[in-house]
């Protein structure tokens, strides 16, 4: 069991294990953690091995298992809130570069990954069902020469940036999502007696939601699963929380990352898994890092950019996952300037918490990205 990300988050390895084989794993899971820090891998590990047929081992063959490892179950939900734009770009680069079994495969897991989020019961997007049959294509070919790998990454690439366009901007899960997780999980199960569901950025849910959440989870009908997962759990309603396994996830280790790699680049070094997959789907991070760090400068200090200079910096991004890398590095920018004592602790909590709840009600109300970056860099130097 776990074989395959163990040498990532060992420690979380033996005790997953152990709640496992003790038939002691809760059925409402909270993983909390920073980003990138394999929680989303272990929720879907934790799904292959509760839903086996046989022991859980890595190289299982029963029909659960083989379903799983390409992600083709019915019986799986997730309502994710992730860069899915450069996930699934970097996955689809690394298997045009290597075209390795390993590469396709994590490509399909991460094509997948985004279109769980529209299974049937939560989603009726042409674009969805586009994609999937794509990617179900994909699956069935065979081995293919250079110009065949450019030709389905690029088919791929297309449909996942059609779905995404068509995609409303929710702040992660609905109260109606919840209403359709309730009477999927009542109905009979097809093909197993166990139902998953995986809600990521469960902090950033609506109070209807999460009210409507918290009576599925209150009492779990027998064989289904929830795994919440939250980078900020310290957000999330106390009765929520009550209701949860809660269980942290670490940073990888400089030695795991380096593991994590070697498929890819085996002689290559990156300081984090974030870098090699934002760098691997094609966004220049370097840039943005630069580009946020003279933002944040200059609202420390006080003086402001032109109207000029703003506009071809903002003008100059990828998308809402351009300004949302940018809008992270900046606040990182405030953290070390309260550690370097030219901004005080109360005036940066102002305006990483200002930027935050800017960026959701942009994301929500899909606002032009030009303008909501003007807006809140005007606003940031308001702020005292």
């Amino acid at each position: 069991m776990f074989e395959a990300l163990a040498a990532y988050q060992p420690e979380l390895t033996d005790f997953f294990r152990a709640q496992i084989i003790g038939r002691e794993f809760a059925q409402a899971n909270l993983f909390s953690g920073p980003s990138y820090s394999l929680r989303m891998s272990f929720a879907l590990e934790c799904v292959r091995i509760l839903d086996c047929q046989q022991e859980g081992e890595a190289l299982c063959r029963c029909p659960s298992c083989r379903s799983n490892r390409l992600l083709a179950q019915e019986n799986l939900l997730i309502v994710s809130k992730r860069d899915h734009r450069h996930l699934v770009q970097s996955a689809l680069s690394s298997y045009e570069r290597l075209g390795t079994d390993y590469t396709k495969t994590e490509a399909i897991r991460a094509l997948r990954t985004l279109l769980l989020a529209h299974h049937p019961q939560l989603s009726t997007l042409a674009e969805a069902a586009a994609l999937n049959d794509a990617v179900g294509q994909f699956a069935q070919s065979g081995e293919q020469d250079e110009r065949e790998r450019k030709r389905w990454v690029k088919e791929l690439g297309d449909g996942t940036r059609r779905l995404l366009g068509a995609m409303k901007k929710n702040v992660t899960i609905t109260v109606s999502q919840v209403r359709s997780i309730a009477e999927w999980v009542g109905r009979s199960a097809i093909g197993s007696d166990k139902r998953f569901i995986i809600i990521e950025a469960m902090e950033e849910t609506g109070l209807s939601a999460r009210n409507a959440l918290l009576k599925i989870l209150e009492e779990p009908p027998a064989g289904v699963y929830f795994f919440l997962l939250s980078e900020h759990p310290g957000r999330i309603m106390q009765t929520i929380l009550s209701r949860v396994r809660h269980t942290r996830f670490s940073p990888l280790s400089k030695e795991a990352l380096a593991q994590y790699l070697q498929p890819y680049y085996p002689d290559k070094e990156y300081d984090s898994l974030e870098r090699f997959i934002l760098e691997s789907g094609g966004l220049d991070v370097q840039k943005i890092e630069d580009q946020a760090n003279r933002l944040a400068a200059t609202v420390v200090s006080g003086k402001a950019l032109s109207t000029t200079e703003l506009s071809e910096l903002f003008g100059a991004l990828d998308g809402a996952e351009g300004f949302g890398h940018l809008l992270a590095f900046m606040l990182s920018s405030f953290e070390q300037a309260v550690k370097a004592g030219t901004l005080s602790v109360g005036r940066a909590e102002k305006m990483i918490g200002l930027a935050s709840r800017r960026f959701q009600q942009g994301q929500m109300y899909s606002q032009d990205i030009h303008m909501m970056g003007q807006g809140l860099y005007y606003s940031l130097l308001e702020v005292r």
